[in-house]
């Protein structure tokens, strides 16, 4: 097994996952553009972030460092489940003993490339038909006693939401070295390998537990899959990403056909999961993922079982 990879499609209710530049008195949602229309989408940037959040509230006596004011990470892969899963851009300090260097680093900038790769999350409804403009008010203490209140404008809507991460399996828990000899590359790990599996479940883990999205004190959203599909590889791909496409409420079949039978060429395994009430084709998706022995059960069931799977597996 050398990747896993997930998309899921995620309904909310009225909320602002990702605010964009917006004016001192105005949060907008941020956008992007398709034929003309404006859609609303959640950086890639923040997804990292709600996942990071989400393996910082399941950790079980594991570590996981905080960045310094500079934004730096600890660098340390063996140690740490988020410099491990993220990677990290930061500065060693000379001496520093770290996974790689027994005599110490010889100090400088470190980098460390992400194994767990997430996409932004596409709305797939176009913003004008389904965001409205709130407000809210913002009370300061002045001096004497007094209160004084702003009202800020809030931009908020509903949509349906594609999103995706994929597992380099392979870089859990270990980094690329260069034979000097044999000049070829080859994986040195840090951690055992029932370490890597319980991390690379954590990722997964999490799904069932997203939460920590901006502007949650007043707009609680969930953002968890309700339609997903997870594929464990025996290569490393992205194929998977282009399964769900939607056209007025309905998830095209012919794309989902050949998109699952691309992937199932090196995915031994592949997992679907629906919740109901989401889009137009329901039972038409079930189906057709039959028609392609892809078994279907509900969001949380899929995941579930994906965690089972990766248990009895080789990382």
């Amino acid at each position: 097994m050398k990747g896993i990879e997930i998309v899921w499609l995620s309904q909310t209710d009225l909320t602002n996952l990702n605010a964009g530049e917006g004016e001192a008195n105005f949060i907008d949602i941020k956008k992007y553009k398709k034929n003309g229309v404006e859609y609303p989408y959640v950086s890639g940037q923040a997804m990292r972030h709600y996942f990071k959040e989400a393996i910082r509230r399941n950790l079980d006596g594991e570590y996981m460092c905080v960045p310094n004011d500079k934004g730096e990470t600890c660098g340390n892969i063996k140690d740490c489940v988020g410099c491990d899963l993220f990677g990290f851009m930061t500065t060693i300090k000379k001496g520093t003993i770290i996974p790689g260097y027994p005599e110490g680093h010889p100090g400088g900038a470190m980098t460390r490339v992400s194994p767990v790769k997430v996409s932004p999350a596409m709305g797939l409804l176009s913003f004008e038909e389904n965001a409205v403009v709130d407000f809210l008010t913002r009370r300061h203490r002045m001096e004497k006693g007094e209160m004084k209140g702003d009202i800020v404008n809030v931009e908020i809507g509903v949509n349906l939401y594609k999103c995706g991460i994929a597992i380099d399996v392979t870089r859990v828990g270990g980094e690329e070295k260069i034979d000097e000899k044999t000049r070829s590359v080859k994986m040195e790990y840090y951690v055992d390998k029932d370490t890597r599996k319980k991390r690379i479940s954590k990722v997964i883990e999490v799904l069932r537990y997203l939460s920590d999205y901006s502007k949650q004190a007043r707009l609680l959203t969930d953002f968890t899959p309700d339609i997903i599909l997870i594929a464990f590889q025996d290569v490393y791909s992205h194929r998977l990403q282009k399964a769900f496409t939607l056209e007025n409420g309905r998830l095209d079949l012919e794309r989902l056909e050949a998109i699952i039978s691309d992937v199932k060429e090196y995915s031994p395994k592949i997992i679907a999961g629906i919740l109901p009430g989401v889009i137009e084709n329901e039972n038409e998706v079930k189906a057709k993922l039959e028609e392609l022995s892809v078994e279907v059960k509900s969001a949380n069931e899929a995941i579930k079982e994906a965690l089972d799977y990766l248990d009895k597996q080789e990382p």
